[in-house]
């Protein structure tokens, strides 16, 4: 089984506004596991107070975590089998592109500009997390890279108002 973690924990500091309410945002994302066969959808909110921001399954950041590694970290082990990590500002994602990450056989998709995006790791049942050097990268740096052909526009995120 698959589980699909969504990433809305809150404001981004760089684009000065709640992401996960932003585009069509985790509504879109939720839908498109959904449509994918994903039985099990799980937001990670962020602060408590949150969690009314959305519908089904909802989890707030341990108040243990200090940072989304911790955050990251915490939340995959609490889950069996494999994870496919989806952060809310991936606007571009569609239907066919969550498939082929699905399909895989696990791994960290390249963009159409052939940088890692780690947020959208595919995570193979039975992988263990690395080591984090205080850095998300270094969670899926044994992860190997995922060519996606015609579907690595859809792997961007958006971090700036400009993007």
């Amino acid at each position: 089984m698959v589980t699909v973690l969504l990433l809305a924990g809150g404001t981004s500091q760089r684009m000065g506004q709640d992401k996960a309410m932003m585009e069509r945002g985790v509504v879109h994302l939720r839908a498109l596991a959904i449509q994918c066969g994903v039985q099990r959808v799980i937001t990670l909110c962020g602060e408590m107070g949150r969690q009314s921001l959305f519908e089904g399954e909802t989890w707030p950041d341990p108040e243990s975590c200090r940072s989304l590694c911790e955050v990251l970290e915490w939340a995959f082990e609490q889950i069996e089998g494999a994870v496919q990590f989806i952060p809310c500002d991936a606007f571009q994602l569609e239907i066919d592109g969550l498939e082929y990450l699905l399909n895989s056989k696990g791994g960290v998709p390249l963009d159409e500009n052939g940088r890692r995006q780690p947020l959208l790791s595919y995570c193979p049942a039975g992988w263990q997390m690395d080591d984090t050097k205080g850095e998300v990268s270094s969670l899926f740096s044994s992860l190997q890279n995922l060519e996606m052909g015609d579907f690595a526009s859809q792997m961007q995120n958006f971090n700036a108002p400009q993007d």
